[in-house]
């Protein structure tokens, strides 16, 4: 056996790197959750007839949740970083993707697609190309 290094092997930098992207998204998700979709106040004055312009995203989100778009997001490119032979830095961008969701996906109420997107992405993370 030769003691050659792997070409594509872990440092604590890249690791550090790629634990940055799901905590961006747990970040974004406990906001939306808890500053945007479940304040009892903004639920009162999106219901009403005069509300603001920036209730309709907030609907479409809760909508994108109630239809689990996160965990599917999260789950379709898990699987195209897994399984379809990309360019490194395509990869690198659906691997991005994938984590994000699934981090979006686990606080937003999606948690079973999230999970399992999570593991799949971080099987075609660990990959070796």
């Amino acid at each position: 056996m030769t003691d050659a290094p792997a070409p594509h092997s872990w440092t604590p930098r890249r690791a550090i790197a790629w634990a940055i992207v799901p905590l961006i998204g747990f970040a974004l998700a406990f906001w939306l959750r808890y500053g945007v979709i479940q304040p009892e106040a903004i639920g009162l004055l999106c219901a009403q007839a005069d509300a603001p312009g920036w209730c309709r995203p907030r609907e479409w989100l809760i909508l994108g949740q109630y239809y689990a778009v996160w965990g599917w997001v999260a789950l379709a490119s898990a699987a195209v970083a897994l399984v379809v032979p990309l360019p490194p830095a395509l990869l690198r961008v659906v691997l991005g993707i994938a984590l994000l969701f699934s981090a979006l996906a686990l606080v937003l109420y999606n948690t079973t697609l999230g999970a399992l997107a999570l593991v799949v992405t971080l099987l075609a993370l660990l990959r070796k190309r």
